[in-house]
């Protein structure tokens, strides 16, 4: 069986915590020239994103030529950085993630080669390891823009390893932002999201409890649509839940929590 000592790292990086700025407060309007207004009017409007994708991609062989691991990541990128103010710091943070995704492939394509090598010596069937990241923009508006992803990691068991992943941005700055900037209690949150995956059916024929899924709950593992928010559990979590589970919480459900105003 491989191990999958990879994932834990390269997981994290989805995890990490959102940036904040703010402006210094009391400040005195300032009042335009002339001059400088003309030159403001005459600026490139700001535009919502266009997409297109960032690949990070490679692939690892044994000493013999054989594969033994292949590596896709494809991410977003915003291709009008000139008229969309959210786009480079949006295009930097998935390069970066996808610079560390190829880091932590790197690092456990050794490991792959010892399976194979293993493999060689007991006679037994290889199959390379293989990654595959997709994504979707879900919701793209003058408050946030919402990202969904999808990590599929094949290794030759019986199920694949599937993740998904949530990225929320600011649309005007490109920060990434985290649960707190959407809900003001995180507690209830979390009590309607759970009670909410109690009624799915794949958690009701797995007999799960509420102490169960409160346990595999993620905070910061959401997203928007036209709908309402979307969160997951993730595959694996729960024992024979092989693949995510998802629950979409209708905005008007969590209307007296969240800071979002659904359009």
């Amino acid at each position: 069986m491989k191990k999958l000592s990879i994932l834990s790292g390269a997981l994290a990086l989805v995890l990490l915590a959102a940036c904040s700025s703010g402006g210094p407060s009391g400040a005195s309007p300032q009042v335009q020239s002339p001059e400088t207004a003309t030159a403001a009017l005459s600026a490139s409007p700001s535009e919502p994103p266009q997409w297109s994708s960032q690949v990070f991609a490679d692939t690892y062989y044994a000493e013999d030529g054989t594969m033994v691991m292949d590596v896709r990541y494809t991410l977003p990128m915003v291709e009008n950085t000139d008229t969309c103010p959210a786009g480079e710091a949006i295009n930097a943070w998935y390069k970066d993630y996808g610079e560390n995704c190829l880091a932590e492939a790197a690092s456990g394509a050794a490991e792959a080669e010892g399976d194979y090598d293993s493999s060689k010596s007991t006679q037994l069937p290889f199959t390379p390891t293989s990654h595959e990241m997709s994504y979707e923009v879900l919701l793209d508006n003058d408050q946030v823009i919402s990202i969904s992803r999808e990590w599929y990691i094949g290794t030759g068991a019986a199920y694949p390893t599937v993740f998904r992943l949530g990225d929320n941005f600011d649309p005007q700055t490109g920060i990434k932002l985290a649960a707190a900037d959407f809900f003001t209690d995180a507690e209830t949150v979390k009590d309607r999201v759970v009670e909410a995956f109690l009624t799915c059916a794949e958690i009701m024929e797995g007999s799960f409890t509420k102490e169960q899924v409160e346990e595999v709950y993620q905070a910061e593992q959401f997203c928007l649509t036209q709908e309402g928010y979307v969160f997951w559990i993730q595959g694996n979590t729960l024992p024979a839940l092989h693949s995510p589970v998802s629950v979409t919480i209708p905005y008007s459900a969590l209307k007296d929590v969240s800071m979002y105003a659904a359009q």
